[in-house]
């Protein structure tokens, strides 16, 4: 059928039009801003897109017309539907009936951590070969996307109590009927809608009438208000997590920027996690995917080997780039439990010793209105300097953060906002930018304005002194990389662990680099270390960066030499399966460098006994470059331990340590 879409651009009525297309419906949808990057993604189904609500959009005529909650009456398209008396229903309401059918659902509903403990579940499903499908609210770093239809029986969908529609004041949540229901948590928000935590309840008790009696709830048994919810009955099974006779966790190991625990149901201990996730609240996250995982078939044991290989989440404490030694964070917090447990994060990856400048905007429904305003100070205690954007407020920000005294700053421009940010920045601080929005790209302004200061940006020689050292890995290998793992003992013993950089690349090469120039940023004083694919990867971007660049055995022609692996494969290190898409052959094609424009720039390692890649091809590759020709070898350079330091010179480091 063809079907379009009103609010198309929002994160949900987009997924639910990526869903639809993969489907076979044919799309077309409307938006009041049709902009990057949601207008490239939907484009790139090919679906025809229309800025504005003009009533003349009713000569399309389709069979059905599909209304986001962005949609209220006096809406001059939504009226003309009405006065016509054409076919129209929900988003959350379509999907139940087009996509859902009879899929084995499993929602996560709550206040917190939906985002994350649905990616967190997605993987561990998609690592044990269930192939689901999905719809969340954001990116997880381990699929390109973040709404599909999958192929298999399962479905994780993020369960948002907020509501349906103009005409449909449920929350969105009641149409999924999930077999599986997890529930994270539970506090007031969404404060235009709803007038106090006992309506919300009631919203919950509603979704909690509707599991079936085969179906199994996984609940935070910590959590007061869903203890309430379901004290009002529960008609399904039901299992508690972060409850000693339930689902625990102990022997805890937290290093700021990762989490290992033991895990528990009852007395009997299943196996100890690791997760690229730091903090309590992520590891209740884990915890819970293990749990709801385990009722859709996956084991335990193969629940908790899938997080091994969990890339995280975008918008999570994402580093934007670094400036004039300034680092730039990103994260989606936008309520005072999120800003506080964010903060909290971030405070334990960095230590007491770094500063944090918290930048704030309020641009939630609820936090537009001031009602959380009493909890901001609180929740931000731990910064050592508070920014906030007041434009758009008619509350009094200043007033609420008064308790903060001198840390507190407030501007009603953005402008000024990052002027005065910049003003009192230094080097090593870390500049923590909190939104659910784009926050008018205050990011990149930062960025850019930093390093237009040049506020303690080292040049020549000290510029190399303060380099990072980023290994690209090959392809099917990881950052477990033995060669990755010598480069950073190496580092760690000069005393610059810290400068070291080793990302899991996504099998998609798009993805891949554009996750090493989202997360990473190389800029000229760093060297990339590429080993096969990665080599490949390693050219394009210190072409674009400036970066240096040692290639390790670098693939030269990628697209012919993986055509024959296209399908189901599994990892070197980890024996996780992924699948290999054909249009990555493309996407390979597409990341050819061209010319290299400093060929000095570059320190060439060619093993002749290479028995995967023709050596000769690497040599007429980089001319030019510096070269280390090895007459025997092999493919993986298993005699690495004798070459890092030679690399290591190459980058700068050796001579200089720290």
């Amino acid at each position: 059928m063809h079907i379009h879409i009103l609010g198309i651009c929002g994160t949900f009525m987009g997924g639910i039009a990526a869903i639809a297309t993969q489907a076979g419906h044919r799309v077309t949808g409307c938006d009041a801003n049709v902009y990057p990057p949601m207008s490239e993604q939907l484009r790139a189904l090919g679906i025809e897109l229309i800025e504005g609500y003009d009533a003349a959009q009713l000569a399309l005529a389709p069979d059905l017309w599909v209304v986001g909650n962005v949609v209220s009456r006096g809406n001059p398209l939504m009226e003309a539907i009405l006065d016509a008396r054409a076919p129209f229903t929900s988003g959350p309401q379509w999907l139940a009936e087009h996509a859902l059918g009879r899929k084995w659902v499993l929602a996560v509903a709550g206040t917190h951590g939906k985002t994350t403990t649905a990616s967190l579940l997605a993987w561990i499903l998609e690592a044990n070969g269930l192939r689901p499908g999905f719809l969340i609210g954001g990116v997880a770093r381990n699929f390109p996307v973040s709404a599909r239809l999958g192929e298999g029986e399962h479905f994780v969908i993020e369960a948002d109590e907020y509501d349906t529609a103009f005409f449909d004041k449920r929350s969105k949540f009641v149409h999924y009927r999930p077999r599986t229901l997890l529930l994270n948590n539970l506090e007031f928000d969404h404060a235009d809608i709803f007038a106090d935590l006992a309506a919300i309840e009631t919203q919950f008790h509603h979704l909690v009438r509707t599991i079936a009696r085969s179906g199994r709830i996984i609940h935070n048994a910590s959590d007061q208000a869903l203890g309430r919810v379901l004290a009002r009955g529960v008609w399904s099974e039901s299992e508690g997590f972060l409850a000693s006779d339930g689902w625990h966790l102990d022997a805890v190991d937290d290093d700021g920027s990762a989490s290992s625990f033991d895990v528990h149901v009852g007395r009997e201990r299943l196996g100890r996690c690791r997760v690229s996730l730091a903090g309590a609240h992520n590891r209740a996250n884990a915890l819970a995917a293990i749990a709801a995982a385990r009722h859709a078939g996956v084991t335990p044991g193969a629940a908790i080997a899938a997080l091994a290989s969990f890339g995280g989440v975008r918008r999570r404490l994402e580093t934007r780039g670094t400036a004039a030694g300034v680092t730039v964070i990103d994260d989606f917090a936008h309520h005072p439990t999120a800003i506080a447990t964010t903060v909290a994060g971030l405070r334990e990856r960095v230590g007491p010793q770094a500063r944090i400048l918290a930048v704030l905007e309020p641009r939630s429904n609820t936090m537009k209105l001031g009602t959380m305003a009493a909890q901001l100070p609180d929740s931000l205690r731990q910064a050592d300097l508070v920014y906030c954007h007041a434009g758009g407020l008619d509350w009094d920000v200043a007033g609420a953060l008064a308790p903060l005294g001198a840390r507190a700053h407030v501007e009603r421009e953005l402008a000024a906002l990052v002027d005065a940010i910049v003003a009192r920045v230094r080097a090593g601080d870390h500049v923590l930018v909190m939104s659910n929005g784009s926050f008018g790209g205050i990011h990149q302004r930062l960025l850019d304005a930093l390093a237009a200061r040049g506020a303690g940006r080292p040049t020549g020689d000290d510029a190399r002194a303060e380099g990072r050292l980023v290994y690209l890995h090959g392809f099917r290998s990881s950052p477990q990389s033995f060669k990755a793992r010598i480069l950073e003992e190496r580092l760690r013993a000069l005393g610059a662990g810290e400068r070291f950089a080793c990302p899991q690349l996504p099998p998609s090469p798009a993805e891949a680099v554009a996750l090493v120039a989202r997360e990473i940023a190389p800029r000229p004083e760093d060297t990339l270390v590429g080993s096969s694919l990665g080599g490949y990867y390693a050219t394009w971007l210190a072409e674009r960066s400036g970066a240096r660049a040692v290639l390790l055995n670098p693939a030269i022609e990628p697209a012919r030499d993986l055509a024959p692996y296209v399908g189901e494969l599994r990892g070197y290190h980890d024996d996780r399966p992924f699948r290999f898409e054909p249009r990555y052959l493309e996407e390979l094609r597409a990341l050819r460098a061209g010319a290299l424009r400093d060929p000095q720039r570059y320190l060439l390692v060619a093993a002749k006994g290479d028995e995967v890649l023709d050596w000769r091809e690497m040599i007429a590759r980089y001319p030019g470059a510096r070269t280390i020709l090895l007459e025997g070898g092999d493919h993986g350079l298993t005699e690495f331990d004798a070459l890092a330091g030679e690399v290591l010179r190459f980058a700068g480091f050796e001579a200089r340590g720290r």
